[in-house]
C-alpha cells in the first residue's frame, strides 16, 4: 500500500514538472487525462498563471487551442478537443479574462506535439495550448527637439528720408522788354526771390518777387515784378524740367503798369532753379511782351 502511494506521488510530481517545463511567458500548456476534459489542480494552476500574465502585461487577446492524442477515432477526438478548449475558456473568463479577448479553436488529433502513429496514447498530445499575444512595445521616445537658437535682434530699418518738396531760392533777374513807354526796346536787371512747392509728384506751384532797374529807356528807374506760377513736372530725379504758366503784375519807371500772363519753362537741378518766361502785359499786343529770366540758388525743405 505504501509503495503504491509513493508511485502515485512520483507520477504527479513528474506531470507537474513536465507541465512547468512546457510553460513559458506567453505560452501555457494544460494537460488532460486520457479521454477527459475536466481540469485538475495542476491544470487550474496553469490557467491561473496565464490569466495573471494576460492582466499584468495588458495584452488584448488570448488564443485557446484544444488537442488530443491519436487513441480513439478522429470524430471522437475532434469533439473531445472542443470540450477541452471550452473548459479552459470557461476557467479563464472565471478568472477575469474578458470573453471578447479569447479566441478558441479545436484541432482534434491533427496537430500533435509529439508525433506518433495512429492509436497511440501520448500524454503530451492531450493538451490545450494557451497563447497570449504580447503587447506591442511602446514607441521609441523621440529625442527632444533642440532648443531654438536665440534669434538675432532684427535691426530696425532706418526711417525713409524725409521727402523735400519745396525750394526757396534767391538769385538774379533779367528781362528784355519789347515795348517801353516810348515804344522802344529796353532791359531790366536785378534780383529775384522765389518759392516753389510740389503739391503733387507731377505738379508744383510757386511765387516770385523781382526787384529790378529799368534801363535803355527814356525813363530809367526802378520797378518790380510779382508773379505766381503753375508748372507740370517732367520727372522725379535730381534734375527735373518743368513747363507751365504764370500770372502777375509788372510795375516801375518807364513801364505802363499792368497785369500780365504767359508761358514759362524751367528746370530744377539740386539746389539750383532756373526759369525763362514770356510775360504778356494786358495793355500790349502778344508780340510786345517781356522775356523774363531768373536764376536762383536756394535750399530744399
Amino acid at each position: 500500500m505504501k509503495r503504491h502511494l509513493l508511485l502515485s506521488a512520483v507520477c504527479v510530481l513528474l506531470a507537474a514538472g513536465a507541465a512547468q517545463a512546457q510553460n513559458a511567458p506567453g505560452h501555457y500548456v494544460v494537460l488532460f487525462a486520457l479521454g477527459k476534459s475536466t481540469l485538475d489542480a495542476t491544470a487550474k494552476a496553469t490557467i491561473a498563471s496565464a490569466a495573471q500574465e494576460f492582466q499584468r502585461t495588458g495584452s488584448v487577446s488570448i488564443k485557446v487551442a484544444g488537442h488530443t492524442d491519436t487513441s480513439g477515432n478522429a470524430n471522437y477526438n475532434q469533439a473531445l478537443s472542443e470540450r477541452r478548449e471550452q473548459a479552459v475558456t470557461r476557467e479563464l473568463t472565471r478568472l477575469g479574462v474578458p470573453a471578447t479577448a479569447i479566441s478558441g479553436a479545436a484541432y482534434g488529433e491533427t496537430q500533435l506535439a509529439v508525433p506518433t502513429g495512429n492509436g497511440v496514447r501520448e500524454a503530451q498530445n492531450r493538451r490545450v495550448d494557451i497563447e497570449i499575444a504580447q503587447p506591442a512595445p511602446p514607441p521609441p521616445q523621440a529625442a527632444p527637439a533642440p532648443a531654438p537658437a536665440p534669434e538675432a535682434p532684427v535691426a530696425e530699418a532706418p526711417p525713409p528720408p524725409k521727402e523735400r518738396r519745396g525750394i526757396l531760392s534767391a538769385g538774379l533777374f533779367y528781362g528784355y522788354n519789347f515795348e517801353d513807354e516810348g515804344d522802344g526796346h529796353s532791359q531790366l536787371g536785378g534780383i529775384n526771390l522765389g518759392l516753389d512747392y510740389a503739391v503733387l509728384p507731377w505738379m508744383s506751384v510757386g511765387v516770385e518777387q523781382a526787384g529790378f532797374y529799368h534801363f535803355d529807356t527814356d525813363d530809367d528807374g526802378f520797378g518790380g515784378r510779382s508773379a505766381g506760377s503753375l508748372d507740370f513736372l517732367l520727372g522725379d530725379g535730381d534734375i527735373v524740367p518743368h513747363i507751365g504758366g504764370n500770372i502777375g503784375y509788372l510795375y516801375g519807371d518807364g513801364i505802363d503798369d499792368d497785369f500780365f500772363a504767359g508761358p514759362e519753362i524751367g528746370v530744377q537741378a539740386g539746389m539750383f532753379n532756373a526759369k525763362i518766361a514770356y510775360d504778356i502785359p494786358f495793355n500790349r499786343d502778344v508780340g510786345d511782351g517781356i522775356v523774363a529770366m531768373t536764376f536762383g540758388v536756394g535750399f530744399r525743405f
